[in-house]
């Protein structure tokens, strides 16, 4: 069975990515650096479908092994 991703819900936390790449204004991801290690957790039907909210790439960022833990 293939998962669905909702593209405007993080897929860590579910909780709104807050999005803004298709508006008129630069998204919060743009400035922020989303780093390789984060990503590589997503699951493969996730990748490129679903953006990471802001507050789980600043955990992450904080404090890699806690937030890995917390997806166990």
């Amino acid at each position: 069975m293939v998962e669905q991703f909702d593209q405007f819900q993080c897929p860590f936390c579910h909780q709104s990515n807050a999005c803004g790449a298709q508006d008129d204004k630069p998204c919060w991801c743009f400035t922020l650096s989303v780093p390789q290690e984060l990503l590589a957790l997503l699951p493969e039907q996730a990748r490129r479908k679903a953006c990471v909210c802001q507050r789980c790439v600043e955990s992450f960022n904080q404090d890699p092994a806690a937030f890995k833990a917390s997806l166990a």
